[in-house]
């Protein structure tokens, strides 16, 4: 299932050499905030990690796949209520010899929800 035009929808883009930075805003109406948790909407961490997934993908124009998790911090809360908009920032994005190695970063202007550094590989 994809998420952007579904989920979540890019607001805004920028891209320079340290990073790629992408306006969110997400979709409280979405199914899967039905589920996860009626009544109190919260962003699952897999959709956070997919959202990085098919930005990424988008981006370099090939389709791509998680290949490793080597570290992840879930430090607040992403409520499609609370917080509508959000960015996600993609840095230190390096070429490895099956994929990508990367570290983003959902935030807004005042609060940091989650840090990554994964690595992503094409599509099989």
């Amino acid at each position: 299932m994809t998420l952007q035009n579904n989920f979540f929808r890019i607001l805004s883009e920028t891209h320079n050499e340290t990073a790629d930075c992408y306006e969110i805003t997400l979709n409280p109406d979405h199914f899967i905030f039905k589920a996860h948790f009626p009544g109190n909407p919260i962003t699952p961490g897999v959709c956070q990690l997919a959202m990085v997934e098919e930005l990424l993908s988008a981006q370099i124009g090939q389709p791509l796949r998680l290949d490793c998790v080597n570290n992840i911090k879930y430090m607040n809360i992403i409520s499609p209520i609370d917080v509508p908009q959000l960015q996600v920032r993609i840095f230190h994005l390096q070429p490895t010899d099956d994929g990508y190695s990367l570290q983003a970063v959902l935030a807004n202007d005042t609060t940091s929800f989650t840090k990554m550094s994964i690595r992503l590989a094409p599509k099989a």
